[in-house]
């Protein structure tokens, strides 16, 4: 990691990131907490999060405007474009106007959707081959921190001040990052723009995915590791009610306990991948994670605190590892598609994990379903580690699809997902 902050690009970068991070995840909490006091209503503040995340089901369209521009000024204009976003909610004054936050909530899920693949690309430009590991780790561990600060932040804020300073902070640190983009140095070439029919340009990223079996097997197993890891967000209040005998906040205790793990996941990662490659770490990362809810079959608290950090690194050690293979293993002009490719995958498998737990605990125990997710996930990893062993760097020809430049290996976008609070939280 040291190596990394010696590259001058990473290090204003990393101030840029900072910032921008810390201003989301105190704008996050404070945009649901708006809603609730302008509306008093639970369903209204709950569908802060549905508009935020509904926008990533047009993944591949975001990722095939991404791969028409060079990555640094198309992530300048899109934090710039972010704060004026933001700006508009300094117009909420009363009821009447939570659809400005609704509106808000929508662009800034597309802000999210189409900056992931960008931003991945830029580090690849800035930062050696050898070291994309590290860099990957680093940036995960900013977020990991920052998510730790940011809630508490922005709920602090909204308490004392109202939303409108949140909103105020936010739109700084865009700009704040906006400005350390720009302050990078980086020689990009233009995307070179090849006729063929748009749903083709599209879906080169799907292709890609499908294609490379290294990628294949492993985003299925990522997949299915948060098609059962998904319920466990709908699961956990009837484990600290049913199980703890605790009250709902207390899962704020669980959430900070298991941010720490990932915090130091997120450090740990690239010396694991180092040792063990990308997909063995993704492997042990699952097959840790099905250990941990394991663990929470028998409710005590002792357990819960043992389990969570275990869960928080060995989920943000995958995920860092997960992205780092992705980024070596896909050509540079369709970084932005593979990104929203897998997204679009990992997301649809986490929604309706999400949705089926909420239905499923209502007539199913928890320990059973917990018993069956850490059933599914363990057979899950022991299969992904069985197919761990990849051979040597291979690039599948892509129609209109131009090699990397030599000394430079290809990239990819990031598969993260911050909206699962506990089973499925995605660092990146």
């Amino acid at each position: 990691m040291r190596e990394v902050l010696r590259l001058r690009g990473t290090r204003v970068l990393l101030i840029g990131e900072t910032t921008s991070t810390l201003g989301d995840w105190a704008l996050l909490l404070a945009l649901a907490i708006w809603v609730k006091t302008l509306t008093n209503s639970n369903s209204l503040a709950g569908l802060v999060l549905l508009a935020m995340t509904a926008p990533a089901l047009a993944a591949p369209l975001y990722g095939w405007i991404v791969d028409r521009f060079r990555r640094k000024p198309f992530l300048i204009a899109v934090n710039l474009l972010s704060a004026l976003a933001i700006a508009s909610l300094l117009l909420v004054n009363g009821r009447r106007d939570v659809w400005i936050i609704f509106v808000v909530c929508v662009l800034y899920g597309i802000s999210f959707s189409i900056t992931g693949g960008a931003f991945a690309g830029l580090i690849k430009e800035l930062v050696p081959d050898d070291k994309i590991g590290a860099a990957n780790g680093m940036f995960s561990s900013v977020r990991q921190s920052m998510r730790l600060v940011g809630p508490l932040a922005g709920a602090g804020l909204f308490a004392a001040f109202g939303g409108h300073l949140v909103a105020i902070v936010d739109i700084v640190s865009f700009a704040v990052a906006a400005a350390a983009l720009a302050a990078v140095r980086v020689d990009e070439t233009r995307p070179e723009h090849v006729e063929q029919h748009w749903l083709r340009e599209v879906s080169a990223g799907v292709r890609h995915l499908w294609r490379t079996k290294v990628i294949r097997d492993t985003t299925a197993s990522v997949a299915i590791g948060l098609l059962a890891l998904g319920a466990v967000d709908t699961i956990v209040f009837a484990y600290i009610d049913q199980g703890l005998h605790r009250p709902p906040s207390f899962l704020g205790v669980l959430l900070t306990v298991q941010g720490v793990g990932a915090v130091v996941g997120a450090v740990v990662a690239p010396r694991i991948m180092q040792r063990l490659g990308e997909v063995a770490v993704v492997a042990v990362g699952i097959l840790a994670f099905g250990i941990c809810i394991g663990l929470l079959i028998y409710p005590s608290t002792a357990l819960a605190l043992v389990a969570m950090p275990i869960a928080g690194l060995a989920n943000t050690a995958a995920f860092v590892s997960y992205n780092t293979l992705l980024q070596r293993r896909t050509p540079g002009p369709i970084m932005g598609r593979v990104s929203a490719a897998t997204d679009m995958v990992i997301g649809t498998a986490q929604t309706l994990s999400m949705a089926a737990g909420a239905a499923l605990i209502a007539i199913v125990n928890y320990k059973i379903m917990f018993a069956v997710i850490a059933a599914a996930l363990l057979t899950n990893g022991g299969v992904l580690w069985h197919r761990r062993g990849v051979g040597p760097l291979e690039l599948p020809g892509e129609v209109g699809v131009q090699p990397a430049e030599s000394g430079r290996s290809v990239m990819a976008g990031s598969a993260a997902n911050a909206t699962a609070p506990v089973g499925a939280a995605m660092a990146d």
